[in-house]
């Protein structure tokens, strides 16, 4: 995984602060594989409550994210009805992902 402990925490203690405790943060993307380089931070959000996965939530969480590690690229999806509903999209995700928070 191509992540400093600094910023899984950031990562992480933001997610909880944005959509609770019991939030789970994975990433995907070429950010787990350390063989590669460069490349965009790419995060899949879930909760037990899908109600909490709001885009206001998402954007605010967005804006901290970028203030503490700095301007790069972060994508977030949540893990909700929309993104399963991308069968090979979601199926990806979760076959090449890493949990970075357990609730």
């Amino acid at each position: 995984m191509r992540l400093t402990q600094f910023e899984i925490n950031t990562i992480v203690t933001l997610a909880q602060r944005h959509f609770s405790e019991s939030v789970r943060v994975y990433l995907f993307g070429s950010r787990v594989d350390d063989q590669l380089k460069g490349g965009d931070i790419d995060l899949m959000i879930q909760h037990p409550d899908e109600s909490q996965l709001t885009i206001r939530k998402k954007i605010l969480y967005l804006v901290d994210l970028k203030r503490i590690l700095g301007d790069r690229k972060i994508d977030v999806v949540f893990d909700n009805g929309l993104t399963r509903s991308k069968q090979s999209f979601y199926k990806s995700i979760q076959q090449h992902s890493l949990l970075l928070s357990e609730s």
